[in-house]
């Protein structure tokens, strides 16, 4: 297995995991995000930390042909974006998360867990 297809399989596990919570733990979520932001600096860490792992993985594998190598880049870049969010705009993404509600944790984890399986399953 070639590091993309590795790559790929990763977020697909990650997709699935995370929306299987989204949608068993939903309630739980805003007292993570509550706990989460309560801590600066473990809000900038996370942040220094999606950067720096992303921006590694670009500089390696930053690929833009229209064919499945695709997908694993644009999850790194959106990564890079949330990491780049967590250091400078800490306060507004607690905001947002605060004001989604709980239908919405349910559609965005049904919405993982398809993308999850459709990506780990293809090819």
């Amino acid at each position: 297995m070639d590091v993309l297809t590795l790559t790929l399989k990763l977020f697909a596990l990650y997709l699935v995991v995370s929306g299987l919570f989204l949608i068993l733990r939903g309630k739980s979520v805003p007292l993570l995000l509550k706990d989460f932001f309560g801590h600066p600096a473990m809000v900038y860490i996370t942040g220094i930390i999606l950067v720096f792992l992303s921006t590694m993985y670009l500089l390696q594998y930053n690929i833009w042909n229209g064919t499945w190598k695709t997908i694993p880049t644009v999850f790194a870049w959106l990564i890079l974006v949330k990491g780049v969010s967590y250091v400078f705009f800490p306060k507004m993404l607690n905001e947002v998360a605060i004001k989604k509600s709980r239908q919405m944790f349910n559609l965005y984890g049904f919405v993982s867990v398809a993308v999850g399986l459709y990506l780990f399953f293809m090819r």
